[in-house]
C-alpha cells in the first residue's frame, strides 16, 4: 500500500513482478525483496529506475531515490502510483 493509502493496482505489481523477475533471472513474488537477498546491485538499480521512469513517463528525482521505494514489486507499484503513472495503458 501506497504511504496516502491506496494501493496499487494488482495488475501493475503483475505486471513489475514479471519484468523484475527477468531482470533478475529468478521468480520473485510481490513482496520477494530483490535486493535484501542480493540479486540487485548499484548499477541493476538504476536500470530499474530508467526502467520505471521510461514505462510509465514520469521523473525520478533525487528525493524519491530511497531504496524502500524500489526494493520490492509491491513497493515499486505503490511509488509509481504514488507518481500519479500508473496508467497500465502506458508503456513501450
Amino acid at each position: 500500500m501506497s504511504d496516502e493509502g491506496t494501493p496499487p493496482h494488482p495488475e501493475l505489481v503483475e505486471r513489475l513482478v514479471r519484468h523484475f523477475s527477468v531482470v533478475t533471472a529468478t521468480q520473485l513474488g510481490p513482496d520477494d525483496d530483490y535486493f535484501g537477498m542480493g540479486l540487485v546491485n548499484s548499477l541493476r538499480a538504476l536500470e530499474i529506475v530508467a526502467y520505471l521512469e521510461r514505462t510509465f513517463d514520469f521523473e525520478i528525482d533525487i528525493d524519491d531515490l530511497d531504496l524502500d521505494n524500489f526494493r520490492t514489486a509491491r513497493r515499486a507499484a505503490a511509488f509509481v502510483t504514488r507518481k500519479g503513472a500508473a496508467d497500465l495503458g502506458a508503456g513501450r
